[in-house]
């Protein structure tokens, strides 16, 4: 993509989130709904709208953001009122529980609900923490690796957690995540325990909400995936951010030869990008097996349509944030590796053409 092209497409997609956060009586536009139905919003981070404050009053360390997909989406509807419960750091036992709180009142007049899961399970966050380095540039061979933050043994041992939750495993010789032969063969034979929970959760919601086998009317379940977190790392590494790391930091992350850049090492870098793969294809294999058992309510919502993954050579994404690190200490903030406010507003665009598929 040039450069003339990505400008006006965030200027598209910043003119979609001005549009979105008007009143929504002037966007109702075509989308219409029942009176005094809820859109219920479950999930974690990438729900709550992490790192995209000021957030919403009473949100307390589940930093809903007012810049999210569902308040992005509920504000195209007049008519439908946004029961709001993702919530960052939540585990899919944790989401599950979302769900559990709600009286049956409520559950009984949702018209839709939206879900993000899985990655505090896994967890994401402590991948990129376990993995992260610093290299003086993308062709850099060597890594240095953030004293009491992250390592060589770190990383492996939260790559293979991950890969083992996920039903894989890590080749011994290439240290690839590898997946056993015939683990996501339709219907689903062998679901790992990342599937398995996931599929719990998913009846869960759909039950809760009365939801009725091979009858596809009532209640819908949107399954919103993670999309894909960066690019194919380059020859030596794939870098995080722009911005280097902190002068102030410590002795090992500052460069005697320029200053040294937050990265993945190049087989770091392909092993996460197989996690956040496979993380994608097994909830999609969840969801159509679901729909294959009789669950007609469930959709997938792929979340790749439209979003710029990071990219590993400049480590930027107009979509998503590179990792950040506060000032003064190799700290890694919590917005890092979640959408941006135009991030956001690609999920929404998507979360509103499912929508308007399943009201037809």
């Amino acid at each position: 993509m040039n450069r003339s092209s990505a400008l006006v497409r965030t200027a598209i997609l910043f003119a979609l989130v001005a549009t979105v956060l008007a009143p929504a009586a002037q966007s109702v536009g075509a989308l219409q709904s029942h009176p005094k139905l809820i859109y219920l919003a479950l999930g974690d981070s990438y729900s709550a709208g992490e790192g995209l404050g000021p957030f919403l009053p009473g949100s307390g360390l589940c930093d809903r953001s007012p810049k999210s997909y569902p308040e992005i989406v509920a504000h195209h509807f007049a008519d439908v009122k946004l029961k709001f419960l993702a919530c960052s750091g939540a585990t899919i036992a944790q989401i599950d529980q979302q769900v559990s709180v709600l009286p049956s009142r409520t559950l009984h007049h949702v018209e839709i609900t939206t879900v993000t899961a899985g990655g505090n399970d896994l967890p994401l966050f402590g991948l990129i923490t376990a993995c992260v380095g610093a290299v003086n540039s993308t062709t850099s061979p060597t890594i240095k690796y953030l004293p009491g933050v992250s390592s060589p043994t770190l990383c492996a041992n939260a790559i293979s957690g991950a890969a083992k939750l996920l039903g894989a495993g890590i080749n011994p010789v290439t240290g690839d995540v590898t997946i056993p032969v015939g683990a996501l063969i339709f219907p689903l034979s062998m679901p790992s325990p990342f599937e398995t929970r996931l599929s719990a959760l998913y009846v869960h919601v759909l039950h809760s909400e009365g939801a009725v086998k091979n009858r596809e009317a009532g209640p819908r379940l949107l399954v919103v995936q993670y999309p894909s977190l960066m690019g194919s790392p380059g020859v030596g590494a794939c870098l995080l951010s722009a911005t280097p790391l902190p002068s102030a930091g410590p002795p090992t992350t500052v460069g005697k030869g320029g200053p040294l850049y937050p990265a993945f090492s190049n087989a770091n870098g392909y092993a996460l990008g197989d996690i956040n793969s496979y993380v994608e294809l097994e909830t999609s294999v969840v969801a159509e097996t679901l729909r294959r058992d009789g669950y007609l309510d469930v959709s997938l919502i792929p979340s790749n349509v439209g979003f710029a993954p990071l990219n590993c050579a400049t480590g930027t994404s107009p979509d998503i944030n590179g990792l950040i690190l506060a000032d003064t200490a190799p700290v890694i903030e919590s917005g890092s590796f979640h959408p941006t406010v135009v991030g956001q507003a690609v999920l929404a665009s998507s979360v509103l053409a499912a929508w308007r598929a399943a009201a037809r």
